[in-house]
């Protein structure tokens, strides 16, 4: 006992050794949200000029899921709505800071195949202690842990084909709202659904034909997935329909200078 008083005496920081460390907090999805409103239009489109100047905020809510997530303190998150809330609001966040650190030489990049793979999976993030790639973060734990499909609506990978960005930052309270909505939204635009009826073909978003699994096995299940969220969606539950894709569009979904 005599000896372990001593080396305390010694040692500089160690009567601390076993003080109480101060207790984790959930990202503050607060300052993720000014960022949203300050630099998102309304439709969907990213000032990534101005997010650049002004990159502090972001960086200070990437920082805060480098230290926190649902994996590493589970406790801050008991319930599948925050925890989802957690991973969307992740995934976006570090596609802009991402983008927006190197805007506008970011640009050129991921309008190449060999620049989006770079980006999307060999780029890593330390989220809650760990490094993750985008790729890894939207298939092994959104698509695989939560079982949900309009998270594809909700993902933005700064493309102009992806979903509009919504300005508002997902939480346990709001996610089924934000979800719907933005389900409704993307499939109401007709660059993403067109129906022709004379020919009996259903034009969709590349997103149903990359993730077609998400949405049920067979393509009827596509069909009565978009019929959900349309008002003309009665209409795919009736007879034989054909299923063409658009191509999507790379390009950066910035938001012309003014």
């Amino acid at each position: 006992m005599g000896v372990k008083l001593c080396l305390l005496a010694i040692v500089p920081g160690a009567a601390f050794a076993g003080a109480t460390a101060p207790p984790a907090s959930p990202p503050d999805v607060a300052v993720y949200e000014r960022v949203l409103q300050e630099h998102v239009t309304g439709n969907g489109r990213v000032r990534y000029g101005a997010l650049r100047a002004r990159i502090e905020p972001l960086s200070r809510f990437a920082g805060q899921m480098e230290a926190v997530s649902p994996h590493s303190h589970p406790r801050l998150f008991p319930s599948r709505e925050s925890k989802l809330a957690y991973w969307i609001n992740a995934y976006n966040a570090l596609v802009l800071w991402a983008f927006a650190r190197e805007y506008p030489e970011k640009r050129e990049r991921l309008g190449g195949l060999i620049g989006r793979g770079l980006f999307f999976y060999k780029k890593t993030f330390t989220v809650g202690g760990r490094k993750l790639t985008l790729a890894a973060i939207e298939n092994d734990i959104i698509r695989e842990e939560f079982n949900e499909p309009r998270i594809h609506f909700a993902l933005v990978c700064a493309s102009v084909g992806c979903p509009w960005l919504a300005r508002e930052a997902y939480t346990a309270e709001n996610l089924e709202r934000l979800l719907e909505a933005e389900t409704r939204r993307f499939l109401g635009q007709v660059r993403n659904v067109r129906i022709d009826r004379a020919a009996r073909v259903v034009h969709l978003s590349k997103l149903f034909d990359w993730y077609g699994a998400d949405f049920g096995a067979a393509k009827e299940d596509r069909l009565e997935f978009v019929a959900r969220y349309r008002a003309d969606g009665d209409q795919l539950l009736s007879g034989e329909w054909k299923i063409r894709y658009f191509s999507y569009d790379w390009s950066p979904n910035d938001a012309p200078v003014k």
